[in-house]
């Protein structure tokens, strides 16, 4: 019979920390659960530094052959078969004795939770504990709330089995899949809500090498490339919830405002802060949505079975909103122009002040020069010295 907990963790370059991660899961309170270790890209070093764990039944250990990188480790790990929930556990990260106990008390008492997640205790670099409120209501309230907290916090709870079966697999892309895990818990979430239990019993390790700084030192351009997937993976993960134009039109300009608009508090965003990256930015997200041939995704008929007039009234309520776009940026175009005029102005008037400061300076000093010259002729001849 399997365990009732699947613990999944993926290791590569982790023998500084692993050992500790091991050490935490066999103090577990709560024993009925199973570990697979999933060592990536042949590192036997970590693999080393895992095999005197397995020892312990529970433990079982897979060293790839090839590199998987994050993303393909953790879709191997997913695709193995799976307890009751699912929980992903990360090589440099522990947990109180007691984290796998609280948290199926209160699952068993919510049965509609896709996850449940904890506080996360921040230690390393950092010491400050990493909260996130519920993410509850209806379908798309929890998809609405979640996208506007954007926040990976829920990943590192207990995951109901049928809710991943639902979600299927990570995205993969050509950016390691950097921001592809925030697109995937938007898909549990349409199983069901994210629920909080509100103390640090995990216990989160910042160091330099870990993974979500790595895309820090990415150029700029590799940065936007990125963050245009965030935009196509929310609405893949969106749309297909959306029965009605209404849901439809608010979610897709509610993706599009959330990834493209920086906000406070909001560090994974990227912000762009002029015109022209903003309108960059926005162009790369549509260009991104077509090369993966998902451009229905924002335009398309309305659902097979409905009235023929919907799909009309879809691409109107949308033409109606890019001539609402287009006559805003034509009257930002136009108050630009005007503000340009004006600092034309008054820089010529700036530069004719100048002229004339420095012709009245000039004549202060001719003034000066000659006043003093009659008061040196003026001394001279007082005593009779002979005046040139």
């Amino acid at each position: 019979m399997a365990a009732r907990v699947t613990v999944g963790m993926p290791v590569y370059q982790g023998q500084d920390f692993v050992a500790e991660a091991l050490r935490s899961l066999q103090a577990q309170t709560f024993t009925d659960f199973e570990l697979f270790i999933s060592v990536d890209g042949d590192d036997q070093v970590s693999a080393e530094a895992c095999r005197p764990f397995l020892s312990d039944s529970r433990f079982r250990m897979v060293v790839h052959s090839e590199r998987l990188d994050w993303v393909g480790n953790f879709n191997w790990l997913l695709e193995q078969p799976l307890g009751e929930f699912f929980c992903y556990r990360q090589h440099d990260d522990t947990t109180t004795p007691d984290f796998f106990a609280k948290l199926l008390d209160l699952a068993d008492r919510r049965p509609d939770a896709a996850i449940v997640y904890a506080d996360c205790q921040h230690i390393g670099e950092q010491s400050h504990i990493e909260e996130m409120p519920s993410v509850k209501g209806d379908t798309h309230e929890r998809l609405r709330q979640f996208i506007e907290l954007y926040r990976p916090t829920p990943c590192r709870g207990i995951i109901r089995r049928e809710a991943i079966a639902q979600a299927g697999p990570v995205r993969v892309d050509e950016f390691r899949s950097n921001q592809q895990i925030f697109v995937w818990l938007t898909k549990l979430l349409r199983w069901g809500s994210f629920l909080r239990f509100p103390e640090p019993v995990y216990i989160r390790r910042i160091h330099e090498d870990n993974y979500h700084k790595q895309n820090r030192r990415w150029s700029d351009e590799k940065k936007l490339g990125d963050w245009t997937t965030v935009f196509t993976g929310l609405l893949e993960a969106v749309v297909p919830t959306c029965t009605t134009v209404e849901e439809r039109l608010f979610f897709q300009t509610f993706i599009l405002d959330r990834v493209c608009i920086a906000r406070g508090r909001q560090s994974y965003w990227i912000k762009p802060d002029t015109i022209e990256k903003s309108g960059t930015f926005i162009l790369r997200c549509f260009e991104r949505l077509a090369a993966e041939g998902s451009i229905d995704r924002w335009i398309a008929p309305y659902p097979s079975g409905a009235s023929d007039v919907l799909p009309t009234m879809l691409t109107d309520a949308m033409a109606a909103q890019s001539d609402k776009h287009r006559l805003v940026m034509q009257q930002a175009e136009i108050e630009r122009e005007r503000l340009d005029q004006e600092l034309a102005q008054l820089k010529s008037r700036n530069r004719a002040k100048t002229r004339r400061n420095r012709k009245l300076a000039g004549e202060i000093d001719l003034l000066r020069n000659s006043k003093a010259l009659r008061f040196e002729r003026a001394m001279r001849r007082l005593f009779g010295q002979s005046v040139s």
